[in-house]
């Protein structure tokens, strides 16, 4: 009887893709001596229903404990400090459209390539980031229960998106009482970045039903690039661009279309006329007379931007008799964000000559010359934005003693709205310069008509909707084999997706300057057929097989296979081994983006080289250029090896090792700048004005010289392309360990050593791969360790992070073509302590530093970072309570 009550609690896990760690009560477990304990089962990666120590692949669970131990705000905090996040991942910053969202980057692979679950459910892509990564800023952190994180290719059990693991965060269930959290949080550092949160969960139990409902609501404050040192602009007081940091080209210049350079709009050394914010530089990268009056935008521009996050949670489960379970789940998210980027800057036409003016110092205007200009009469560019997420999930679970079977339905909503000003109509800018503005003039407040008539808003709207239906079956009898009963999983599913991305008219037509235009839409049916077999050949050997096909409305079809093997020589050891094939299809925005307009940071290694210039020697400027979608892309593939080793080498400690190496073709990726200017060096655009002339592959890429070969580039088109792919190898180490300290107390301690071996991917496009491992921004080496000591109310929590030192920069060779790294930026060392207190009447009180030693972000050379790695926070301090009744 026993029996049958474990294994329907197992059955009833796995159904709902709601644990990997069943624990049951020792009274329950003593009531027979003949029923083993159930350590561990194993459900992310696989749909069948097993109870195993370990599996074939390799999942690392990160439960309630360790979260609320780690000392962060969200789960996004703590899916970037994983060793799996190899190279970081986005989290909310001022100065683009994601400013709200938050992601995970699982092997560096990225975003796109990492597959999110909810319950074992796909948590859609956010239409914010073109529908390929899903949001982590819309899961509640109170109302999760554990995190389980596979770093294996799953395309076979889940389909697209699961090239580089799957990461499924699991919702509370069986929670019963009620709770209220609070948190508040500040950075030693003045200028922003405080924070704090509170919620609420509830739980209600009956004979054949259990109601969860939690609350949750989180705030973050914006930080400005002026309150941190690094983020302000610098100058070495050289009297050129090259010497300074945080200074724009668009400021008060005009570039000569007959010659190409650029010249300051008021003559002399000196800016300050304009403002504070505009400096003096006499630099000549490319062109021996180009002069400009620069601009300081860190005086105004965030970095981090402000984010209000509230939850609804509610999780229903309803025993109709012995055999049959529903369950109905419902996760409604809503978030605020706001960020504020410097004035606009863009440029215009001159529609009309312009005379030098002596008295005020003016340079002369020729009619088609183009003025490169910070509109900071108009005032900052403020964006507010409002997410909203409504996920839904009904399912039907079916058990019998033959065999199991599901019914789920699945719909998922997201909407963004965003609102800016501070924006500039182009055309009416050109239209105001006719009518007497003079936008060389200092004095601009004779000119308040003009200016009105060219401020503008930028607003947008981006949205999706999923429509899904799962059903399948798993057999549990089909044979008994010397290792135990033979599993056969068969299911399908049908998906719709919608999604749409729709800018603002004039915005769309490329005349608001300070924003990126361009809308997309689109609409796509998925049909599947999956299919796993569990074969147990013997106590030690265990087989897994599975396959997935997918047909897609308008990227054709795909078959995936996946295989693995579990060799368990002793109880203590486990070996380990899969191989699989997986698949990315592109997203909608892939398929279909308009062109969007972006100010790209690139080198021109054509004019470079046309100037005599080496590639080493041509200076990194930006660039006015197109990103657009293509619908000729095709899925990109995959292939997937690991290998691994688990030991128990005591009843307290256990250790892991394993191995993976990931090869993906055929990439879908959007070109850039530099890859559009290298591809015009290497010859295979043709005729910029009709891109089709171009090599096979590179349709529509091209670059606008303005009828002159070697002449400034004036627009670049980069499209998404199909290219040919990437790779990477490396290492997985973990140990865990619990000692017990007698009188003392005890200890616990959670090791995670990632090491990247190998990344594969062509410095330049076109060129074969070449190992990137160790270069800026590609550490090779993610470490964590978390110690935990408990003695009776009292406990302490310890948790280091380390990411491995990396180079400076890259260095060229005489060629051009081959690049090495060089210098060395230091490595990144975080240490949290947190205490926790829980007093006699079930409150527990938390006290904690983040970052205590105040740590930058590693900078480089000119002061820059990587905000996908590092945090410019700084140390944090943090109070907090949790009470249950």
């Amino acid at each position: 009887m026993l029996n049958n009550k474990i294994s329907k609690a197992v059955r009833l896990a796995i159904a709902f893709g709601a644990t990997s760690t069943a624990v049951f009560s020792a009274n329950t477990l003593a009531a027979d001596d003949e029923v083993k304990k159930v350590e561990r089962i194993e459900v992310t990666g696989s749909r069948i229903k097993r109870t195993d120590l370990e599996g074939a692949n390799p999942v690392v669970v990160i439960d309630r404990l360790a979260l609320d131990n780690s000392g962060q705000l969200s789960v996004a905090d703590v899916l970037n400090r994983s060793t799996f996040n190899s190279f970081g991942s986005i989290q909310p910053s001022s100065g683009n459209t994601a400013q709200s969202q938050a992601t995970v980057n699982l092997r560096g692979l990225g975003s796109a390539r990492t597959l999110v679950l909810i319950n074992g459910k796909k948590m859609p892509g956010s239409p914010v980031m073109g529908g390929g990564a899903a949001d982590l800023n819309t899961i509640p952190f109170a109302a999760v229960e554990r995190i389980e994180v596979m770093g294996d290719g799953a395309s076979a059990v889940y389909g697209s998106d699961a090239i580089a693991g799957v990461v499924n965060i699991i919702l509370r269930k069986d929670f019963e009482g009620v709770q209220i959290q609070g948190r508040m949080g500040s950075p030693s550092r003045d200028g922003g970045g405080d924070e704090g949160s509170f919620s609420i969960i509830t739980g209600i139990k009956s004979e054949n039903s259990n109601l969860v409902f939690s609350y949750e609501h989180d705030e973050r404050d914006i930080i400005f690039q002026r309150d941190r040192y690094f983020t302000r602009s610098t100058d070495d007081g050289s009297g050129t661009y090259a010497g300074t940091t945080g200074q724009s080209w668009y400021g008060r210049n005009i570039l000569d279309m007959q010659t190409f350079e650029f010249n300051p709009m008021i003559t002399g050394t000196d800016c300050s006329a304009y403002g504070d914010a505009f400096k003096y530089h006499n630099d000549a990268p490319d062109y021996p007379a180009d002069d400009g009056c620069h601009y300081d935008y860190t005086a105004v521009a965030a970095d981090a931007a402000s984010t209000k996050r509230d939850s609804v949670f509610v999780n229903f489960d309803y025993d109709i008799n012995d055999d049959l379970v529903f369950n109905f789940r419902s996760l409604n998210s809503r978030n605020e964000s706001f960020g504020r980027y410097a004035p606009a800057a863009g440029w215009f036409t001159f529609p009309i000559d312009m005379a030098a003016d002596a008295d005020k110092g003016l340079t002369a205007v020729n009619k088609g010359d183009r003025g490169y200009y910070r509109f900071n009469s108009i005032g900052a560019r403020d964006t507010s934005q409002v997410s909203n997420m409504s996920d839904w999930s009904a399912s039907l679970n079916g058990m019998h003693d033959l065999l199991d079977w599901h019914v789920d339905a699945h719909y998922n909503r997201y909407d963004m709205n965003e609102w800016g000003q501070g924006y500039v109509h182009r055309p009416s800018v050109e239209s105001a310069i006719t009518d007497g503005w003079d936008p060389r003039d200092p004095d601009q407040s004779a000119y308040k008509d003009q200016l009105a008539s060219f401020a503008a808003n930028s607003n947008r709207r981006s949205g999706s909707t999923l429509r899904e239906v799962t059903a399948g079956v798993s057999f549990n009898e089909l044979a008994t084999l010397p290792g135990g009963d033979l599993g056969l999983y068969i299911g399908s599913s049908y998906r719709e997706t919608d999604y749409f991305d729709q800018a603002e008219a004039q915005n769309e037509a490329k005349n608001i300057i300070g924003t990126a235009g361009g809308s997309a839409a689109g609409s796509r049916t998925e049909s599947a057929v999956f299919a796993e077999l569990l074969v147990p050949v013997t106590d030690m050997i265990e087989l897994n097989f599975a396959a997935r096909y997918d047909d897609f409305s308008d990227v054709g079809s795909s078959f995936v296979p996946k295989a693995s093997i579990k060799f368990q020589p002793l109880d203590e050891l486990v070996l380990r081994a899969s191989w699989g094939k997986g698949f990315r299809a592109p997203t909608l925005e892939d398929l279909y983006k308009a062109p969007q307009e972006s100010a790209a940071s690139a080198k021109d290694v054509v004019l470079c080289k046309a100037a005599g210039t080496s590639r080493g020697d041509c200076r990194t400027q930006q660039h006015t250029t197109y990103y657009i979608g293509s619908d000729n892309l095709q899925p990109e593939e995959s292939e997937s090896i690991n290998l691994g080793v688990v030991y128990n080498v005591t009843e307290s400690i256990d250790v892991s090792l394993d191995y993976y190496d990931i090869d993906i073709t055929n990439q879908v990726s959007s070109l850039s700048a530099q890859d559009v200017f290298d591809l015009e060096l290497a010859g295979l655009l043709g005729d910029p004005e009709d891109p089709s002339d171009n090599a096979a592959g590179y349709d529509q890429v091209s670059v606008d010289r303005g009828g002159n070969p070697a002449g400034r580039s004036l627009l670049v088109t980069a499209p998404m392309a199909n290219i040919p792919g990437f790779s990477t190898s490396g290492l997985d180490f973990k140990l865990n360990a619990l000692f017990d300290l007698g009188n003392v107390g005890e200890l616990r301690s959670n090791f995670a050593w990632s090491e990247v071996l190998t990344y594969k991917e062509p410095d330049i496009i076109g060129y074969a791969n070449v190992d990137k491992i160790g270069r800026a921004s590609l550490p090779e080496r993610r470490v964590s360790l978390g110690l935990t000591w408990s003695l009776e109310s009292h406990m302490v929590n310890v948790n280091y992070n380390h990411v491995a030192s990396t180079a400076e920069k890259t260095e060229a060779d005489e060629t051009g073509t081959i690049f090495t790294p060089a210098g060395e930026l230091g490595s990144y060392n975080i240490v949290d302590i947190n205490y926790t207190y829980v007093t006699p009447w079930n409150l527990e009180l938390t006290a904690g530093i983040n970052n205590v030693a105040d740590k930058d972000p590693v900078l480089k050379p000119d002061l820059s970072y990587d905000s996908n790695l590092y945090s410019i926070v700084g140390r944090l301090y943090f109070a907090g309570f949790k009470y249950k009744f």
